[in-house]
């Protein structure tokens, strides 16, 4: 099997573009923004092999024989979601938000955002009404197709992403005592994004917390999950980064470890969503897919499901020299985190 290093040499050779409006000065940001691409589509497949035709996908995780306790429970079947497409869901959204005591400023940026994204494809392929339940846990959408109809109306600007979305919700209840200014290579397409957003989303000091969160933070090549997630919160207690608010909303951060040279070991934030308790007892989980793949608003019973949603979708590679990847709810590991049962690597 072909490693994620050569493949990405392959990808340098043959002069590939990224939407033909990323003009890359540096080869190694190159790299770093393909790897960012490859964690946005991984979840369109469970199995990935670089030695099929379609390379769109990357591996991301290793291999962990070890039973987990929780295996025990049943493994999440369906799954009920919406896309943020009519009114009635996005009211029923709205008062979930206000409940977990997020500013009018803040929800109303987000459902501008949301909008905005529905609007500028046109609804391709979204959830025209309500929520439906669904045995396909992974949802399918035609990102080619949903680009092309993106690209009639926004030339410069890239789109909303996950961490983006995130923390537009979350950034009133995220300090940083000591932020950082400039942003690591993964953040490139996020910062280019923000630069070119059509209406004010961050000040510059929300900007700095931003990359404060978001930056690829360095470690150790190891596979051991707990190692990676110390070093994540020493990091962040460096930072002081601290979160606020746990009882009504929290950050959940899917991080991947990578190694594209052994001596740059890396975890970075793949895909983040906000989490809150609901009154009936439920959890609601918002996301954004990718730049071109849509909103979900998903409602779960208990953590158990929301990480076997997340593990199915990410926990999908094998055969490689890194870490598989972890969640994270706000700066502790998800207590109900389990692998991926589909993955038998």
């Amino acid at each position: 099997m072909q490693n994620l290093k050569n493949y990405l040499k392959d990808i340098k050779n043959k002069n590939y573009k990224v939407g033909n409006r990323i003009k890359m000065k540096h080869k190694k940001q190159f790299l770093y923004i393909i790897l960012v691409i490859f964690i946005a589509n991984c979840s369109n497949n469970n199995k990935v092999n670089f030695n099929k035709k379609d390379n769109s996908k990357v591996q991301n995780t290793v291999i962990n024989k070890k039973p987990e306790k929780n295996l025990k429970i049943e493994y999440l079947k369906t799954i009920t979601y919406s896309n943020l497409a009519d009114k009635k869901v996005q009211d029923e959204v709205q008062d979930t938000l206000k409940n977990a005591g997020i500013s009018s400023e803040n929800i109303s940026s987000f459902f501008q955002s949301v909008n905005y994204y529905n609007n500028a494809t046109e609804n391709k392929d979204l959830i025209k009404s309500g929520f439906i339940n669904s045995q396909n846990i992974n949802p399918i959408y035609d990102e080619i197709e949903i680009q092309k109809i993106w690209n009639k109306k926004n030339k410069d600007f890239l789109g909303f992403n996950c961490r983006i979305t995130a923390f537009t919700l979350m950034k009133d209840f995220i300090t940083v005592e000591n932020p950082i200014t400039k942003s690591g290579e993964m953040l490139f397409m996020d910062m280019e994004s923000l630069q070119n957003v059509p209406f004010k989303l961050f000040s510059q000091t929300e900007k700095n917390k931003f990359i404060t969160l978001f930056s690829e933070i360095p470690t150790k090549s190891t596979k051991d999950i707990k190692f990676h997630v110390e070093n994540v919160k020493k990091y962040w207690k460096e930072k002081g980064v601290k979160f606020n608010n746990k009882n009504k909303i929290s950050l959940i951060s899917v991080f991947f470890h990578f190694n594209d040279e052994p001596e740059e070991n890396i975890l970075f934030i793949g895909h983040v969503g906000v989490l809150i308790p609901e009154k009936d007892g439920k959890l609601m989980f918002i996301e954004k897919l990718a730049f071109q793949q849509p909103y979900q608003v998903l409602k779960f019973n208990n953590r158990t499901e929301l990480n076997d949603y997340l593990m199915n979708k990410y926990d999908t590679a094998w055969g490689q020299p890194v870490a598989r990847p972890f969640i994270m709810e706000n700066d502790e590991l998800l207590k109900e985190y389990r692998n991926n049962p589909n993955n038998k690597s």
